[in-house]
């Protein structure tokens, strides 16, 4: 193995996040700047390492590779907009919690907890014991830091961030990263449940190719690949049915459609259940081939979804927690989150609020999942602030796999919206 390829193996065993440099590289591994450098440039057009503006080079995750959502002091600088002054090799931590320094130092020390952050003006003493605390630091209002402090949190390598926001903004900014945070790792992604490396053919592969990989595996639809490990077609048993054994697969393979790792549970099961797929290839960003996905799977996670979930502060949980049961009917007073700029409820909420009804009346009759085809909503009314509103459901057609559900709303006895509703059944 050259020194080159030995560099690349090293990059790749560092673990996600670490710092990457071309000194470090070339003194770890006892080569020239140059050949350091040349492994580096090559990592990041492998995907390997990324240059990052505020941390320099940072070993990333690969396109496929799992890496857990992390809120770093590194995005919270961003989410900041604040100069990194010192302790930049601590940028990849992950942070726990902050706290804002509004207190006299002995009552601020309780207070700490290693890999917090400490939201502080111009106060060189709650600085320094919140580095000692292993606290990342930041100040705002834009005022100079001692470079006292600098040297200390470069020492300890716990980040020092400034930013010219004042206290309250740094923290509302700050509370609504955390936020978004915890929906994103609540939201599951294709990536998380599907088959990595399952068994491929080549499109120049027979019909008794796939028999014989049928009788192997005992799975009875698999991706087609090209040469260059792209997918192009996907073969099941029906395609061959009545075909020679020596008919080559891109003769009777159906064309595929892919799904990216990157891509979200829900949006790629709807594509699924409209198209009646119950396989689908799962490539790369570069369409190279990574695995498989089935419906069944994807039907199961977003079950599990649903049952799990911890998160209740998204646009559609905030309406899910205004509605009120109330015998055959559901009532929503109207808040001010709701209403548009001329006072009224705004037509997304009517939009949200008439599909959680829709999943109610189904989760009552034991269909656990639906997705919405079509909504035609028809507006006879407006609604105010403070309005109670009675949302009358009602199934006019069902079958199999769809139904159709007419919702009317009412005020005070006047109809405000009729809408109909088209639904698959999953």
């Amino acid at each position: 193995m050259s020194k080159h390829e030995e560099i690349l193996s090293y990059i790749e065993g560092l673990e996600i996040g670490k710092q990457v440099s071309v000194r470090g590289i070339a003194n770890r591994m006892k080569v020239a700047d140059g050949t350091a450098y040349r492994a580096i440039k090559e990592a990041e057009t492998l995907g390997l390492v990324a240059v990052n503006d505020r941390s320099g080079t940072v070993r990333v995750a690969v396109k496929g590779q799992k890496v857990a959502n992390r809120l770093t002091f590194g995005k919270l600088a961003e989410v900041a907009n604040a100069d990194v002054l010192g302790g930049l090799a601590g940028l990849e931590v992950e942070f726990s919690k902050f706290v804002i320094s509004a207190m006299q130092r002995e009552s601020f020390k309780r207070y700490l907890s290693p890999n917090g952050l400490v939201i502080v003006g111009d106060r060189k003493e709650i600085q320094n014991l919140a580095l000692r605390e292993q606290n990342a630091v930041l100040v705002t209002g834009g005022f100079d830091v001692d470079q006292e402090v600098v040297d200390y949190a470069n020492q300890l390598g716990i980040p020092l961030l400034r930013t010219s926001y004042d206290t309250f903004t740094v923290a509302n900014r700050i509370s609504h990263a955390l936020a978004n945070e915890l929906i994103k790792k609540d939201v599951i992604t294709v990536g998380d449940v599907f088959h990595q490396k399952r068994a491929t053919l080549r499109e120049e592969d027979t019909v008794k190719d796939f028999l014989d990989l049928v009788k192997k595996t005992n799975d009875s639809r698999f991706a087609v690949v090209n040469p260059y490990n792209v997918v192009v077609g996907v073969i099941a048993m029906r395609d061959v049915t009545n075909k020679k054994n020596d008919t080559p697969l891109n003769k009777v393979m159906t064309r595929a459609n892919v799904a990216r790792a990157s891509m979200t549970v829900a949006s790629v099961s709807q594509k699924m259940i409209y198209e009646g797929y119950d396989m689908m290839p799962v490539v790369y960003e570069n369409y190279s081939y990574a695995g498989i996905i089935t419906k069944s799977e994807l039907l199961q996670s977003l079950q599990k979804a649903q049952e799990e979930s911890q998160v209740a502060h998204t646009f559609s949980d905030n309406i899910a927690n205004c509605l009120v049961e109330k015998g055959s009917a559901y009532t929503l007073t109207v808040e001010p989150f709701m209403i548009n700029s001329v006072g009224t409820i705004a037509n997304g909420v009517f939009a949200e609020l008439i599909s959680q009804v829709v999943q109610r009346v189904f989760t009552k009759r034991r269909r656990r999942n639906i997705i919405i085809e079509s909504l035609n909503m028809h507006m006879m009314g407006a609604a105010a602030i403070d309005n109670v509103l009675e949302i009358y459901p009602k199934v006019i057609g069902e079958t199999r796999i769809g139904a159709m559900v007419d919702c009317e709303i009412y005020h005070v006895n006047n109809i405000v919206a009729k809408v109909l509703v088209n639904v698959q059944l999953t």
